[in-house]
């Protein structure tokens, strides 16, 4: 018994006509008889009932069935897992965030999905580091960091990501809100507390300074902190308020599932995010690949 025979069975099983399966496989019709007849021989039964030219699959040979559908799955994926560790691409892929890693997380989910053997290194990097761009082949960045844009010892390639707005959260345990609300604006946050990151934030630029200025009045600090979970389990607790950008806004549902979410109202919050790969090094074959992928997963030119 070998493969060809079950693709030829399981074809047959489907039309239940000689002649247009041969057409359907591109053989011969005698081919095709002989090649059944051989199957039947070997499983030491019929398969197939025939009625002058009609014939039609029994009993026997829909249970055969089942099992050769499996075993030609299994030899497929098989063949697949063969090719895939034969030609995927390997390597390392090194990014430093100057936003919130999290935003590339899907996009480097759907990538390694496709390639497994691709080793993922992300850091998360401080604004005023002295090593502000280590060996990386991207940078993830924001507009509003223009001390990356400003390096004149690498060449930066910029990729557009996406665009994006800041918004308020605030935890039920602090202020309710009607569900009808949806917008917050800065003016009426001047008796409120906030949590901010410190001038260095390892995530990125906290804009709370700006936008409380900018509204008349300077803001109310409970606590600086770089770490994002310790920040959102002061909001949460219902301590204090916070401005993040959406990028942060899954993962601070996820710690807080109840938090609500305003746009700040009459204020451009907006920032465009960037990939950035560095132009003036050799770009490793993972890094290329990546590249390529992030375009289309973006949808970039």
């Amino acid at each position: 018994m070998d493969v060809r025979q079950l693709y030829y069975f399981l074809a047959l099983c489907q039309q239940e006509h000689m002649s247009s399966t041969a057409d359907l496989l591109g053989i011969s019709q005698p081919a095709l008889s002989k090649s059944i007849a051989n199957l039947e021989k070997e499983t030491g039964t019929k398969l197939f009932d025939r009625h002058g030219n009609s014939i039609q699959l029994n009993d026997y040979g829909r249970s055969f069935s089942v099992y050769a559908q499996k075993a030609l799955q299994e030899l497929e994926t098989g063949l697949s897992l063969l090719r895939q560790d034969q030609y995927d691409t390997c390597g390392e892929i090194r990014i430093s965030c100057f936003a919130f890693a999290d935003l590339l997380s899907d996009c480097l989910l759907a990538y390694t999905s496709l390639n497994p053997k691709i080793k993922i290194t992300i850091s998360q990097r401080s604004h005023n580091s002295d090593d502000l761009i280590p060996d990386m082949d991207f940078i993830l960045i924001s507009q509003n960091d223009t001390i990356l844009f400003n390096d004149r010892q690498h060449t930066w390639l910029p990729l557009r990501l996406c665009s994006e707005q800041s918004h308020i959260l605030i935890s039920p345990r602090y202020r309710e809100y009607p569900p009808g609300v949806t917008e917050l604006a800065m003016e009426d946050l001047k008796d409120d507390y906030f949590i901010t990151f410190p001038i260095s934030s390892l995530f990125y630029t906290d804009v709370t300074q700006k936008l409380c200025n900018a509204a008349g009045f300077s803001p109310k600090i409970f606590c600086s902190t770089d770490s994002f979970l310790t920040k959102m389990r002061f909001v949460d607790a219902g301590k204090a308020i916070c401005i993040l950008p959406e990028c942060n806004l899954r993962m601070a549902r996820q710690i807080s599932p109840d938090i609500r979410t305003f746009r700040i109202r009459d204020r451009d919050t907006s920032r465009t995010l960037y990939l950035m790969c560095r132009q003036n090094a050799l770009t490793s074959e993972a890094a290329a690949d990546f590249w390529a992928f992030v375009q289309d997963y973006y949808r970039a030119p």
